[in-house]
């Protein structure tokens, strides 16, 4: 997303871009700012930003992607980098477990620094691996949407933006006009349909209000993760 639409700076917006070392963030801001993957993790030391210019269907703005270092070495989480902060994607690896439970604790530490309203896009990478088998579940909250991608697939990476920018234009029908042409690593490849349908089934059914079972929240939530995974979001 290297163009250059007549866009304001009205309209920069910063975007936190949070997760577990490993789970794939730095490799996506790499492949929408210059098209290139490398399987080689090169840790985040500290921060990386990029500004990626969006052209929409309504409007152009722009996503000030401030990728923060996932692990404690450096600190771990940097207050200093949150404030500000319009929207943030909190990313983790479809293929563990402890990536998807670690969610939680992100959404935590986002709120209690950013305020609870700030648009969050939940993102799920590596979706050209096999997902643990268990049911992901997410209590649903005005701010807070849920997606896939695949960096290596070089698939869907453009909803998360998409997502993002609905919510801080405010229009529920827009989309971006124009993408990278980013292409997949030879030989990988997503089952589309399997993986659209996956994901519109944790939206519309594990995506809940309040635990169907009833009772107490927090017995449930002990019971209930020896069968399923949940990403708990209070």
């Amino acid at each position: 997303m290297n163009y250059k639409p007549n866009w304001s700076s009205q309209y920069t917006y910063k975007c936190l871009l949070l997760g577990n070392t490993r789970v794939g963030k730095s490799t996506f801001m790499r492949l929408l700012s210059t098209g290139n993957f490398t399987e080689e993790h090169l840790p985040t030391k500290g921060l990386m930003v990029h500004t990626l210019l969006l052209e929409t269907n309504y409007q152009p703005l722009a996503l000030q992607l401030w990728d923060v270092a996932g692990d404690c070495q450096h600190g771990g989480l940097h207050n200093g980098y949150y404030f500000h902060a319009r929207c943030a994607i909190i990313m983790f690896d479809l293929s563990e477990i402890s990536s998807a439970a670690s969610v939680a604790e992100w959404v935590r530490e986002l709120e209690a620094i950013c305020g609870p309203d700030l648009p969050v896009v939940i993102c799920g990478n590596k979706a050209d691996l096999n997902p643990f088998p268990r049911e992901l579940l997410l209590r649903r909250r005005g701010n807070v949407n849920y997606c896939e991608i695949s960096c290596k697939a070089a698939w869907n990476l453009k909803e998360p933006l998409e997502l993002l920018s609905r919510c801080l234009l405010g229009y529920s029908k827009l989309h971006l006009i124009s993408e990278p042409i980013i292409q997949p690593v030879t030989g990988c490849e997503v089952d589309k349909q399997k993986m659209e349908g996956r994901v519109r089934d944790i939206r519309n059914r594990a995506l809940v209000e309040e635990d169907q079972k009833g009772g107490q929240d927090g017995q449930n939530r002990h019971q209930r993760t020896k069968a399923q995974q949940y990403i708990v979001l209070n």
